[in-house]
């Protein structure tokens, strides 16, 4: 008979601070909140202290040995933690972690956060699983057109970690003006969100030269496009001759950082982190611009995953300056969208019942492997 309590290993890529990761971080601490034991096999990143904190065994991975000594490595650590199921996110670490696993017999979850991965690279994963998860309807259809059923679990938000607070200490340590309308775009600075996080950064441009001398913007994130992104802001502001775009790289404790904003920019688990934080967004995502989330299209942008999956426009600066600048022109109804928002993030996207479907899914996988 298994046990109420499972024992689960997590693979990551990297401990670094984005999306993927922040979700594996808020299911972590969900299920240790539940009983279970969960263990991380990763190779180190800024969240590694936040995955210790939470209770979680952490093992580092070693992306540079042999793939001989890395599958041995990784049974080892899934005997000595008596995993009884494998969850994993990413490739190359969950191809080697599901690896191992099937060797083992031990299941695999593979939750797919998108469409972006090797076509070669998710079909193999996905054959190494024995359940799959979409954490949206757009990911299922992808899922099912190579060939995979999979479940919508959607990412789940931890309500005591993404929650309203006082941000004016952290704007006075940033040097934001008090009376600032903060902008705050957070993404990985790669694939179209580097390209998005450029087309903001030209249209505060233009929005300044318009006269909106008190927008600043505050970029989150590291990625192949970072130095581009920085040189970009080094020249606009050179340009206008004010300074008004912090690029800051990629950060921890982000709740911190989207409760200095008045409006937050960005896509599919940030939309979601900075709603429980009670804020406004404007979605734009890998697929394109979105909009301002609001209810009348609550049930559409997570359809689209905020621009990520699915878009109305392509990326354009002077869209992004005209939507603002609207946006700008009634702050009271942002601060209305925002507290709606946080409303409905807390009725659907409560990290609590999300974690009862991920455990099912988990037992799912477990009896599917007994009886194949």
């Amino acid at each position: 008979m298994m046990s109420s309590r499972l024992s689960v290993l997590m693979a990551l890529d990297s401990m670094d601070a984005g999306g993927t990761e922040t979700h594996v971080l808020s299911l972590t601490k969900a299920l240790i909140r539940t009983g279970q034991r969960v263990t991380l096999l990763s190779a180190d990143g800024l969240l590694r202290p936040q995955f210790e904190e939470a209770g979680c065994m952490v093992f580092l991975f070693d992306f540079h040995a042999s793939r001989a000594a890395q599958v041995a490595s990784l049974q080892e650590i899934m005997r000595l933690q008596e995993v009884e199921c494998v969850h994993v996110h990413q490739t190359p670490s969950g191809l080697l972690t599901a690896s191992a696993a099937s060797l083992l017999g031990i299941p695999t979850v593979f939750t797919v956060h998108g469409t972006y991965y090797p076509q070669s690279s998710i079909k193999t994963l996905m054959g190494l699983s024995k359940e799959v998860i979409s954490v949206s309807a757009p990911v299922q259809k992808y899922t099912q057109q190579l060939g995979f059923p999979s479940a919508v679990v959607p990412n789940g938000i931890d309500l005591q970690e993404f929650y309203p607070s006082n941000g004016s200490r952290l704007r006075s340590e940033l040097g934001l003006p008090d009376d600032a309308v903060v902008l705050l775009y957070a993404s990985r600075l790669a694939w179209g969100k580097g390209t998005a996080c450029d087309t903001l950064l030209r249209a505060m441009k233009d929005l300044r030269r318009y006269g909106w001398n008190r927008l600043e913007l505050v970029v989150i994130g590291d990625g192949p496009k970072y130095e581009a992104i920085k040189e970009l802001s080094v020249f606009i502001e050179e340009e206008s001759g004010q300074r008004f775009i912090h690029v800051l790289g990629k950060k921890a404790r982000m709740n911190e950082y989207y409760n200095i904003a008045d409006i937050v920019v960005g896509t599919g688990r940030v939309a979601l982190e900075a709603m429980a934080c009670g804020k406004p967004v404007l979605a734009v995502g890998n697929h394109g611009y979105f909009g301002w989330i609001e209810p009348g299209n609550y049930e559409e942008a997570w359809s689209h995953y905020f621009g990520d999956h699915g878009s109305y426009a392509a990326y354009s600066r002077y869209l992004f300056a005209s939507e603002i600048g609207q946006g700008c022109r009634d702050l009271p109804r942002l601060k209305t969208l925002g507290a709606e928002g946080k409303r409905w993030v807390e009725r659907k996207f409560h990290i609590d019942p999300i974690i009862q479907q991920v455990l099912n899914v988990y037992r799912a996988a477990i009896e599917i492997d007994k009886t194949s």
